[in-house]
């Protein structure tokens, strides 16, 4: 018996896991009320990688000596692999129970705790873990990164610089050191101890991310853009969040009349990755805006979707107005004295923002939201004001729908528009007689061009342009009036709150 476990274990530290759960079956068959050798089956599945079954043998394990350390220790380590967190909550007091010093456990618990978003009780476990072994530096990281998350920086950075004491190759340390010293307005020092992280590993992508933001908090936009670039470069599949990320930093740099550097990135940009809609359409805003006649309905898809989670807190740092405006606008301009309930298609409704601002002004199951991007939608379906919410193209919708409005709106939705005629012309049609439409649009102010694509990725048009159009399409314009629609890098964006009315031609005969 005793070869038999020694070649078992032989097999085991070799990583022959299958051979050796072979003979520990065996053996465990031969001997049931040993403990050991469940748990060392266990250990097997386990590293074989079938978690489920390893906890089968390390409940085996327990259930033959329920005091056995090693197997509630396992168990309260394989859930809480599995982020079943109670039951690895349960057995990591059950292995306290039996060894208060058991780092382990408390290390299981803090963990836990961690992952659940509770980091004042995850900061006393990692604490408990410190005090019983003041050199552990699992217990000194943790530590430095559970501060950090409670935004103690000073804490957080005198963890990690005992972390770099106890383990001197630890990127993790330097980066959370990096971390607490930018959070703290630190930037040069957080610049050196990010270069330092990158010394001992240059494979660490995020590391750049790193950089580039903590560059950008210096103002030295050279680097914040190099390291950006770089780091998306060496993406193994960049997501359309990073093609987003990177694409107004250039924006950003742009602004901050770094114009000839945004433009270099930008081509470089656009030369590496040409087939990403994101890419193409950023890229080309910043370098050659007259060549975007409307934007591309994959970019804005795939913007929003992954735009959507900060959508809101995005706009309203921006201070965005339309959603109010087009409000106000209604209220002047509709008849207060019929107590008249209408159908309203709110055009590229997103979150529900335009929505519940002009909500009083529909009829129970009159307002109806379309939009591309599905993410945008689940979001306004929380707000519970729209009848229906539709995903789809505006245009798309309109051609196809058998539904005629008395009003449709459009807050900043003809920012993704150029060339404007297409869209009024469906919108035309989709109206009652007498309907109105009511929208915002940016002014432009950065050329004589009808209609132009910013730096920013966005259309802005001339007001004689917008007239021009209305009115050839047939609608009536009731009222115009200019205003400060939102900010963008602490800049007012001056726009227009249009009301048009279709006429109700039967009336003029």
């Amino acid at each position: 018996m005793e070869n038999l476990e020694h070649q078992a274990s032989l097999l085991f530290g070799e990583k022959e896991y299958a051979k050796a759960l072979e003979i520990y079956q065996l053996l465990l068959r031969d001997n049931p009320k040993n403990e050991k050798y469940a748990i060392s089956c266990g250990n097997c599945f386990d590293a074989l990688g079938d978690k489920e079954a390893a906890v089968a043998y390390y409940l085996e394990a327990y259930r033959t000596n329920h005091n056995s350390e090693a197997a509630a220790l396992n168990l309260s380590t394989t859930y809480y692999e599995l982020k079943d967190f109670d039951h690895a909550r349960e057995y990591a007091h059950k292995v306290l129970n039996l060894n208060k010093k058991n780092i382990a456990a408390w290390q299981n618990l803090a963990n836990i705790a961690f992952c659940n978003t509770e980091y004042e009780e995850a900061l006393q476990y990692y604490q408990k873990m410190y005090d019983l072994n003041n050199n552990s530096y699992i217990a000194m990281i943790n530590l430095a990164n559970t501060y950090y998350y409670l935004g103690k920086y000073v804490m957080a950075l005198d963890f990690a610089k005992r972390s770099m004491t106890r383990h001197p190759s630890s990127t993790t340390a330097y980066i959370l050191a990096g971390n607490s010293l930018n959070s703290m307005g630190k930037y040069e020092k957080a610049i050196d101890m990010y270069l330092r992280a990158f010394e001992l590993d240059n494979t660490n992508l995020e590391m750049l991310n790193s950089l580039s933001d903590a560059y950008r908090s210096n103002n030295d936009w050279e680097n914040c853009i190099l390291f950006a670039w770089r780091y998306i470069k060496n993406l193994a599949q960049p997501t359309n969040a990073a093609h987003l990320n990177f694409g107004y930093l250039l924006y950003e740099c742009y602004s901050e009349k770094s114009t000839d550097l945004a433009k270099k990135y930008a081509q470089k940009w656009l030369k590496f990755f040409p087939d990403n809609k994101i890419t193409q359409h950023l890229g080309l805003a910043l370098t050659n805006g007259k060549a975007m006649q409307n934007s591309d309905a994959d970019f804005i898809r795939e913007t929003f979707n992954s735009f959507a989670p900060e959508f809101e807190t995005t706009l309203t740092d921006l201070e965005y107005q339309a959603p109010k405006l087009i409000m106000e606008a209604l209220e002047k301009n509709l008849k207060k004295s019929i107590f008249k309930k209408y159908h309203i298609l709110d055009l590229g409704c997103g979150t529900g923002l335009c929505g519940q601002a002009i909500k009083p002004f529909a009829s129970s199951r009159g307002l109806i939201g379309v939009d591309l991007s599905d993410k945008m939608l689940e979001i306004a379906e929380q707000k519970e004001v729209y009848a229906q919410l539709i995903c789809d193209d505006i245009c798309h919708y309109m051609e196809n729908s058998e539904y005629f409005f008395h009003i449709m709106t459009a807050a900043d939705v003809l920012t993704y528009f150029g060339d404007l005629t297409k869209v009024f012309v469906r919108i035309w049609r989709s109206l009652t007689p007498d309907g109105l439409f009511v929208f915002t649009f940016s002014e432009n102010d950065f050329n004589k061009e009808d209609f132009f694509m910013a730096p920013s990725g966005r259309f802005v048009h001339s007001y004689s342009y917008v007239e021009k159009v209305l009115k050839s399409v047939g609608f009536k314009i009731i009222s115009a009036e200019k205003h400060i629609l939102r900010n963008e890098a602490e800049i007012p964006v001056y726009g227009y709150v249009i009301v048009a009315r279709k006429p109700d031609l039967s009336k003029s005969q």
